[in-house]
């Protein structure tokens, strides 16, 4: 009896704190985070929570803990939000990059030149001078179009003038951003009043490492070529993986080269446009100096020659009029001959003359007209010189009114008279025969 009114005790308790037997204490008990049990100690049943509550219980559902969580993700991503917007962005920091510039000067200068180089020493203290910008590899998203440097001068242009030296570098500092990238090419205006070569340029501050750019060009005065000239470092791309910073650059450059097949060509200009041989002959100066025109035919279509743009002859309207010395004929101004080949032709073809003139005066003017006899007097030629070996000398220069002037121009040009020595037995030729053998 005790027992059951024990049990019965329990239940009591049991249903005034958890109404189990109502319908909806058994709909809302599964939303409990923890649930009471009857533990039986001994003979007596005792109710206990599960030894995981450390806290109050309390009724929660579902849905509650679904808007607790979602209210604090809420809060947490505007927390976020709130932080990064609050977190000011980065901006770029700028930074100095040095460029070396290489400048080759002439061998030789006339008056004329060496006046405008001095001119253009004065000019370049006032502004007038050289100009170069930086053009990057990438785009800029706000401008659409590629990344630039500030733009820098050529520093102690006037300072340097009087340097006799062959090479002379310059320096140039340009202020880019961090996020510059990587720089792709480079633009000049040269205000000066006269061309200068350029050889190189090689930037350094780039966390890429140097920078080259091979140009070995002339940069001509902006009163002749207006524009920017646009030189690329030495990085190649092909047309598909050309970077969108120096694409527009280089269809630029391109067209710049190709020309549009109009005008008459300057010596300054470096265009690469091409025609057919229509001025072989001169019909101004009579039909018998006629010729017919070269390439172009559907049978013939080559050779070509570069366009000059020339006006037609008066005689005859299909041929270009032509170009007599001293005037010189078009060729595009990079690919003419420089100062050393200049001299290196003019020389070989002094040579030329007088190879082929002195023999005949030998075999007109000397008694003895002796044959060569052994080896010993071909290799004479490139040793000794060709009038001694010939005997030109005792014949010719005794009937002249004038021997001793004669003989100073024969020592004072006796590399003229000497042969080239052939590759087939110079010695240097012999030494790399006798290592290929060895």
């Amino acid at each position: 009896m005790a027992l059951t009114n024990e049990i019965m005790g329990s239940s009591l308790v049991e249903r005034s704190l958890f109404p189990s037997s109502s319908p909806s204490f058994q709909q809302k008990r599964g939303s409990f985070l923890i649930n009471p049990v009857l533990v039986p100690l001994g003979n007596r049943r005792v109710l206990k929570l599960r030894k995981s509550a450390k806290f109050p219980v309390a009724a929660i559902s579902e849905d509650l803990v679904k808007g607790s969580s979602s209210s604090l993700s809420s809060s947490s991503s505007s927390s976020s939000s709130s932080s990064s917007s609050s977190v000011p962005e980065e901006k770029p920091v700028k930074f100095k990059v040095r460029g070396v510039v290489t400048i080759r000067n002439k061998i030789k200068e006339d008056f004329k030149e060496t006046f405008v180089k001095h001119l253009d020493a004065l000019t370049d203290r006032i502004g007038r001078n050289v100009v170069l910008e930086l053009y990057s590899t990438e785009m800029d998203p706000k401008t659409k179009a590629a990344k630039k440097s500030s733009e820098a001068v050529l520093k102690d242009w006037s300072k340097k003038t009087n340097i006799k030296a062959e090479r002379v570098n310059y320096i140039a500092e340009f202020i880019v951003d961090s996020s510059f990238g990587e720089p792709g090419a480079i633009t000049i205006i040269n205000n000066h009043q006269q061309e200068f070569y350029l050889e190189s340029i090689t930037l350094e501050g780039f966390a890429t490492g140097p920078v080259h750019f091979p140009c070995n060009s002339f940069v001509q005065a902006r009163k002749d070529l207006p524009g920017k000239r646009i030189f690329f470092s030495n990085k190649a791309y092909l047309p598909d993986d050309t970077p969108a910073g120096i694409k527009t650059l280089r269809e630029k450059e391109l067209r710049n080269l190709r020309g549009d097949g109009s005008g008459v060509r300057k010596l300054s200009d470096r265009i690469y446009d091409y025609d057919t041989y229509n001025d072989l002959g001169n019909p101004d100066r009579g039909i018998e100096f006629a010729r017919p025109t070269l390439g172009g035919s559907e049978m013939y279509p080559y050779p070509r020659r570069c366009r000059t743009g020339r006006g037609p002859s008066d005689t005859d309207i299909t041929a270009e009029s032509r170009v007599e010395k001293p005037h010189p004929m078009y060729v595009p101004r990079d690919e003419r001959f420089e100062e050393s080949k200049q001299n290196t032709f003019s020389v070989k073809r002094l040579k030329a003359v007088l190879h082929n003139l002195l023999p005949g005066l030998k075999s007109s003017l000397s008694a003895h007209n002796q044959d060569f006899n052994d080896f010993s007097d071909v290799d004479g030629l490139y040793s000794v010189g060709l009038l001694i070996k010939l005997g030109l000398q005792d014949d010719v220069l005794k009937k002249l009114p004038l021997p001793k002037i004669f003989s100073k121009i024969q020592e004072s040009s006796q590399g003229l008279l000497k042969y080239d020595t052939p590759k087939i037995i110079s010695s240097e030729y012999m030494v790399f025969l006798l290592s290929i053998s060895c």
